[in-house]
C-alpha cells in the first residue's frame, strides 16, 4: 500500500519535475455558427506587446522631486 501511494506521489509531482512547456502562439482559430472559421493571429513574439515606443518605456516616471518632504520640526 505504501508503495503504491509513494508512486502516486511521484506521479503528482512529476508535472512540477518538468516545468512548463513552451508553447508558440501563431493566432487563434475561433468557429463560427455557420460553419466556418475565423483566424485571429497573434503578434510577432519579437516586439512586446502594445504600441511601439521609444528606448525609454522599461523607466518608471516617479522622480524624488515629486515626493512630499519629511518635516523634521514636528
Amino acid at each position: 500500500m505504501k508503495r503504491e501511494l509513494a508512486l502516486l506521489g511521484a506521479l503528482a509531482l512529476f508535472p512540477a519535475m518538468i516545468g512548463p512547456l513552451q508553447a508558440e502562439a501563431r493566432g487563434m482559430v475561433a468557429p463560427l455558427c455557420g460553419g466556418g472559421f475565423v483566424n485571429v493571429p497573434a503578434g510577432s513574439p519579437d516586439q512586446p506587446p502594445g504600441p511601439p515606443q521609444g528606448p525609454c518605456c522599461a523607466k518608471g516616471c516617479h522622480t524624488g522631486s515629486s515626493r512630499k518632504r519629511l518635516d523634521r520640526s514636528q
